[in-house]
Formats: C-alpha cells, structure tokens, sequence
C-alpha cells in the first residue's frame, strides 16, 4: 500500500474506536492509523496518523465515495462505501468492554448491494513504528507474530495471505449479501487461550455497550446524549480514569506550534464530566470520577498533578519522536503538565464531590478526599498557578482561587464556616485570545488545554 493510500485525512473524517483501555481512529478509506496498545499512554502500534509506519486497513478495490455512521448505543462504526457496482460496509469496533493487556479489534465486511471486492493490510509496527512485525507464522487458521514486547494474532486471513514477514496482505471477493470477519489481538502477555470466534466476540460488545449506555430519555436530545455518554465510557478506563483523548500531537491550528499528548486524565476534566453525568442521576461515570480523583487526592495530597495516565501514573516528560506529524503539527510525545500546578484542581474536586453527594454516592474515602481538597486550597492559594485563567478568561468567570472557594463551600456546606485566604491573592493575567474548534463528526480525535 502506498503512502498515498494512507495518507492521512482531515480530522472530522476519523471515527474514534474505544474500549475504556484505549482508543483507534478509523479513516474514511478503512484505514486504521492510530491505536496505543496495551494502554491509553503506550507507544502507537499504529502509527500511520502522525508518519509512523503501522496501520490496518480494509479498502474497497472499485472507485468508491466514503461516508459511515455510528451504531445507536456505543462506539461501533459503520464504515460505508458506494463503489462503482455497488455497497460496502465494514462494521469497526474494539471489543468492549477492554482488557487492560489485551486489545481486540473487529472489523466484518459486508456486500451490502452487489458483489464486494476489499483489499485487507495489517502493518502494524510498535513503539511509533520502530518496532516491526516479526517472526510471523501461520497455525490452525491464527497468523501470530511479535512486534517489540506486544504478542499478535490474527484471523480471517487465510493461510495464503501475502505476507513479506512485517505484514498480512489479502484480497477479498464476497458475494452480494455476504461477510467476512477480521479479527486482530494485540497484548503484553502471551496468549493463555485460543482466540475467540468473531461471532462471540461481536455479541459480547453487543451486550456490554447495551449494558453500559442509559437511556438518556429525559435530555432535550438523548440521541446526541447518547452519543457524547458512549464516547466518555469508551475514554474512561477500568480504573475509572477519563483520557482527555485518544491521540498526540494534533495541531489545535496548524503551524501554530500547540499540539501536545492528551492521551492522559486531566483532574480538572474528569470533575467536570463527573458533575455533568450527575446531572441525570448517579451514573457509573460519577462514580467513576469520584473514585479516580478521591485516590489520587488521598495518595498525593496538596501536589496533587494536574494530570496523571490512566493507571494513576506519573505523565512523562515531552520529548520527539523524529517522526514527520500530523501535517503542521509536530511530533510530541509526553506532556510538560507533570511540572505544573494547578489550583483550580481542587476546587473542581470540591464542586465533584458535591455533586456526587447530592447523589448519596459520598463513602468515607471520599470525604476524607474533601478534607485533603479543602486544606490544600488553604495551604496554597497564594501560589502561582497554570489553571484555567492561564490562557483565557471569558467574561464574569471565576479565576482558579475563587474556583476552590466556590467548590468549599459547595463541599461543606453553609453551616461549616470557610476560612479566608491569610495572604492576598494573586492578580489575574490579562485575557489571551484563544480559538478552539471542535470538528463535527469527531469525538475526541484531539483535545486542547
């Protein structure tokens, strides 16, 4: 395949594919180009997105215009193409709910109208893509090789499948009304049993995304509630950390040297989910949120990070991967965040707790998190921060200290008294002018602190 053929495309064209545990981009062509394995923070083994060398894709051999559509109910993609002859449909997901050392992927093609010919590339390439395919082999109908420290296997391939030792090529001819299944395993453990039938696999997404997803009826859209819930359970891992997004290194404005790593949990972000979920009622996500940032609270303290990796770790630090970007972006991996402080992080917590409490969904952890929450403030509200007035402040916001007032008061009540800063606090910086855009049809593709 080409570098022309996985090129890559404007980011409102990507579907985002996740599991809790990490996350895919699926391209209008079929192309899988972006996937961390086995973790949100891991290196890419697809990589394709920001000039690495891994990708997955399933592509229509005719002349073909592409389009697609998620599935009512969770994050599972429809890939769908008009060709010459006829239709085709890939239905896309990543087995759900995930394993934390174990990624699926599922792709099953279809002759929706006439008969379907798909060409199917697995590339994949760990760590960015210095870490290629190797020692493949083919054995009772399961292709399997490493690629650095991860173990592959993969059906639906055939034993014939091309293959040049680093990657799978097969040309599929379905007739009109048939299918085919494509099933992929990546984990940092070696396999301890035979790999699933797609058919079983594709019903246990099935039921635990319905499992999963509330009805939403009493929301002005529940369709587009729907929609936003799937996407926050698909980026909220088993531990209940919510990655800001799946991706690195996507310019916010080309050439304008903002792109960073978000495949982390910002503090801030997941109290701000956790109040928006409590709003219907006591959803697992507030749960979620509650449990992640009371944990880190009562293990860190008043330095508490403004963000961690999904399992709780330390961010590491920015560094390049010599590999080209996203066009006008750059290659950053990590995230200078792990130096920062963040004020309006507790008060955040604060207005979280609050919410969850409202909800009776408060155990003694979590106040003894509020306690923690509310002497960090106090300790430190004269300290110079980068929380949220550092870039920008609308109109009649509140700056980061009067953010951990609010989320104390909201936190104790009005009957405990809230004592006053001893020192004066710092004046806010002037507003900078700031431009964020949100493409539609892209969940979470990129992010922007």
């Amino acid at each position: 395949m080409s570098p022309f053929e996985v090129a890559p495309h404007v980011l409102r064209e990507y579907a985002l594919l996740a599991d809790g545990e990490r996350g895919a981009l699926v391209g209008p062509r079929g192309d899988i180009v972006w996937m961390c394995a086995p973790h949100w923070h891991s290196g890419a083994v697809f990589s394709a997105l920001i000039g690495g060398r891994g990708f997955f894709a399933v592509t229509p051999l005719e002349r073909f215009v592409g389009g697609g559509y998620y599935e009512d109910g969770g994050l599972i993609w429809r890939s769908r193409w008009v060709t010459e002859t006829g239709i085709i449909e890939c239905r896309e997901a990543l087995a759900f709910p995930g394993d934390p050392h174990r990624a699926v992927v599922l792709r099953r093609v279809a002759a929706v109208d006439g008969e379907a010919g798909v060409r199917a590339v697995l590339h994949p390439a760990a760590e960015f893509g210095r870490a290629p395919l190797r020692e493949l082999r083919h054995h009772d109908g399961v292709w399997e090789g490493r690629a650095g420290e991860l173990y592959l296997r993969s059906t639906g391939w055939g034993p014939r499948a091309a293959h040049s030792g680093q990657r799978l090529e097969q040309t599929l001819t379905l007739a009109p009304g048939a299918a085919h299944d494509l099933v992929l395993e990546i984990g940092d453990r070696v396999p301890d049993a035979p790999l699933e039938d797609a058919d079983r696999l594709w019903a246990a997404t099935e039921a635990a995304w319905a499992r999963a997803m509330p009805e939403l009826g009493q929301s002005v859209a529940p369709a587009d509630a729907r929609r936003a819930y799937a996407v926050l359970r698909g980026l909220t891992s088993a531990g209940g950390g919510l990655v800001a997004a799946a991706t690195m290194s996507l310019p916010e404005r080309a050439k304008r040297g903002r792109n960073y790593d978000y495949r982390y949990v910002w503090i801030r972000d997941q109290c701000y989910a956790g109040q928006a979920v409590a709003v219907d009622s006591d959803l697992p996500l507030l749960d979620d949120a509650v449990s992640f940032v009371a944990e880190r609270l009562l293990a860190d303290g008043p330095h508490l990070a403004p963000a961690y990796t999904a399992t709780g770790g330390r961010v590491p630090n920015e560094r390049s991967l010599d590999l080209p970007g996203y066009p006008g972006g750059t290659d950053i991996v990590g995230n200078h965040v792990n130096a920062q402080f963040q004020l309006d992080a507790f008060g955040e917590a604060l207005l979280l707790f609050a919410a969850a409490a409202r909800q009776d969904r408060l155990g003694i952890e979590h106040v003894k998190a509020v306690d923690v929450a509310i002497g960090a403030i106090e300790d430190r509200h004269h300290e110079p921060d980068a929380g949220a007035s550092r870039h920008s402040k609308p109109r009649n916001s509140l700056d980061p200290s009067s953010i951990g007032s609010h989320g104390r008061r909201s936190a104790v009540g009005p009957d405990r008294p809230v004592p006053r800063p001893a020192a004066p606090l710092r004046p806010s910086r002037p507003p900078t002018p700031r431009r964020r855009r949100t493409a539609p049809g892209s969940p979470c593709v990129g992010g922007s602190r």
